[in-house]
């Protein structure tokens, strides 16, 4: 049993709702079901009973989305529009071949959707890491022991959009990476509504944080303080050039 199936299993949180491409249950079925635990570490994280319903709300336009067919849309417009380009040069624009395991290059985001691998309840649909600068790992921040080193096994995987970021260079990348190995060892951070903490991190909020350091929000919607995996899939100034 693998170390993420430990961690939701501890959790008692596990929902099999998201199974690409179709979700087998509804958005109100899932928000209906609340872990009591999951609700207890928010409210003991500092949330209030309005900002839990904020997420609720989220998860629920979220799985909508993804239902819809829309974010694979957005990959096939990203992967087309990087096409035309012509770089082949570009690590970063090329998919991986079928029987690699390592996905992405140092700062590359990784996003994943399937809640029945790596949803928190309602707290959100979805996980985000980020590559490391160490070959072969990235650093993701879970429920169990917050931020730590995980080996790059996401090309095995399957709903997988790993995406570079527009405009940023070689060194925007390396500092990206560079932030979030800083904070390994951070714990999780159970209030969705304070992205902007440096002492507990959940894993969108790491990999917001970190390009956010670099002058570069990828965030999709700016106006609230949830930044989800959702959200930084969708953004304008992310690119997904690989998906399966």
């Amino acid at each position: 049993m693998n170390k993420l199936f430990k961690t939701i299993i501890s959790l008692s949180v596990v929902i099999s709702v998201l199974a690409l491409p179709t979700i087998q249950a509804s958005a109100e079925e899932v928000n209906s079901s609340i872990s009591t635990d999951v609700y207890q570490e928010m409210k003991g994280a500092g949330m209030t009973d309005q900002d839990i319903e904020m997420v609720k709300k989220h998860n629920m336009e979220e799985i909508e989305y993804i239902n819809s067919g829309k974010l694979k849309e957005k990959a096939l417009e990203d992967q087309q529009a990087i096409a035309l380009q012509g770089d082949k040069s570009d690590e970063r624009n090329t998919a991986i071949s079928p029987n690699a395991t390592k996905l992405g290059s140092y700062g590359d985001i990784l996003v994943a959707f399937n809640a029945s691998s790596w949803g928190i309840d309602f707290g959100y649909p979805g996980h985000a890491g980020i590559v490391s600068n160490t070959n072969g790992y990235t650093i993701e921040s879970f429920p169990a022991d917050g931020v730590q080193y995980h080996t790059n096994d996401w090309g095995s995987r399957t709903n997988i959009y790993a995406m570079h970021v527009k405009g940023a260079s070689s060194s925007n990348y390396t500092g990206a990476a560079s932030y979030a190995y800083t904070k390994i060892g951070k714990p999780y951070n159970w209030n969705f509504v304070n992205p902007w903490s440096e002492d507990k991190f959940y894993c969108s909020q790491l990999v917001w944080k970190a390009w956010k350091t670099q002058g570069i929000d990828v965030d999709y919607v700016t106006i609230d303080p949830i930044v989800t995996p959702m959200e930084i899939a969708k953004s304008g100034n992310t690119s997904i050039y690989y998906s399966n």
